[in-house]
Formats: C-alpha cells, structure tokens, sequence
C-alpha cells in the first residue's frame, strides 16, 4: 500500500552577516525535508544562527525606546521591568511546492532596525500587573518606527482553586507567575536528568530550584500527588509544595 508523505512547515531564522540572507535549502539543511518524511519521521540537521545585533547597538535601541514620553511615564510606576532587544527579519524569499521534494525559505534582517521589548511588572498586593511593549526602532534615524502598547493584565498572586491541567496547558497566558496547585500521576521521576517530573504526561515539574527545594524521597512513579507551585508557559511548575494522595 502507498503510503502519504506527511509535510511538516518549519520556521527557521539563519543569517551569515548584516544584509546578507541565507537560504535553506530543504536538500540541506532540512536533510531532504519533503523527501525524507516518511512514516511520521523527520530528519533535520541544524544550522548555526548569526545575530546581527551588537552590544553597543541593543544599548543604543534601549536609550531611544527609553526617551519616548509614554514610555517614561508608563515605567515609573512599574516595581520593576525586563528589557529584550532583537532583531527584525523580513521574509526574502519562501519557495515551496507541496510535489516537489526540496524547497528554500530565507529571512533577511533589516540593517539597522532592532525590535524592542519591555515587560512591565506592578505589585498590587494580592495581585499583580503585567503590560508588554513592542516597539521597532530606527537606529540610524535615531527614532521609534511603531509601538505597540498591550494593555495591562492582572492576576491573582495564588490561584485558590485546583486546576485542571488541560487548563494550564491551553490557557497558559492566563497563569504565568501565578501560583498554582494541580494534581495527577507522577512519571519520569528518576528517570531523566535533573530535579524534575512529568505530571499527567502534560506538565513538567521542578521540585529544586532557586525558591524552594521540596522532598520527593517518598514519592514514586505511578503515585497521584497534588503540586502547589508558580507556574511557567507553556507547561512547568516549580514546586513549593508536593503532597501525595
């Protein structure tokens, strides 16, 4: 019986130098990508990425965004707030036939433009704010070329109630941050590097890291245990409490 070749879309970003696109050829880099998945597999090599962007240029991307007045007044009452700075990619070319077995995508980055994202935290007490800013930045001109301002999000410190997991994992926007307890059956523990363990096969928990370090010596694989702990998109929790039903 002949069997359907299943395509799989990949997004790559790969650049060798500022202006300069690199092309991905699926015969390459993919490994063959539309001609080498078969039986639900796939065979991909990686690529190294070059960013464009140099310290001094992220710096200099951060004091413009820094000088816009909304900006300003939106930071000071923010108890804190976290600055990323990337680069800004166009799409140069996308080559693609469903029936053929190679094809290129290549993204070129804009000289000279970064991309600018602030998160902006507020402590409220019980709850707490978080707004994200976006903004592209012209470093030659010197000025901001769009901003978008999210509007501000709050949420619970604890989230009270016991949540289903399928909530978390679909809805993980909505609990970042937030304190939360789960309960399922404990798998991986033991069996994987590090101090974690799958909960339900949905969600990766950490039981030691920097704010707590909770004992496990009486949990096994198998055991329905309720996990009290912040969580983090899309799926993990670092545990500040296990407890085993």
């Amino acid at each position: 019986m002949h069997k359907t070749k299943r395509l799989a879309l990949l997004t790559i970003i790969l650049l060798a130098s500022v202006g300069l696109a690199f092309v991905a050829q699926a015969s390459g880099v993919l490994g063959g990508l539309a001609g080498h998945v078969e039986d639900d597999k796939i065979n991909i090599q990686t690529a190294t990425v070059s960013l464009i962007l140099t310290p001094e240029e992220k710096e200099k991307a951060t004091g413009i965004v820094l000088m816009d007045p909304q900006i300003q007044i939106l930071l000071e009452d923010a108890d804190n707030y976290n600055i990323v700075v990337s680069e800004v990619f166009d799409i140069y070319e996308m080559s693609f036939d469903m029936h053929e077995t190679s094809g290129s995508v290549a993204l070129v980055p804009r000289e000279g433009i970064a991309k600018v994202m602030i998160e902006i935290n507020i402590d409220y007490g019980e709850e707490f704010g978080v707004q994200v800013i976006e903004v592209t930045v012209d470093l030659e001109k010197e000025k901001l070329i769009k901003k978008d301002v999210q509007p501000e999000v709050v949420k619970p410190k604890v989230e009270e109630d016991i949540l289903e997991l399928s909530e978390l994992v679909e809805n993980p926007s909505n609990y970042v941050d937030v304190v939360v307890t789960v309960s399922g059956k404990v798998s991986l523990l033991g069996e994987v590097f590090g101090s974690l363990f799958d909960l339900d096969e949905t969600v990766t928990v950490f039981y030691a890291h920097e704010e707590a370090t909770v004992d496990v010596s009486h949990i096994k694989n198998g055991d329905i245990v309720t996990v009290t702990g912040r969580f983090a998109a899309p799926n993990t929790i670092y545990a500040l409490s296990i407890e085993k039903q």
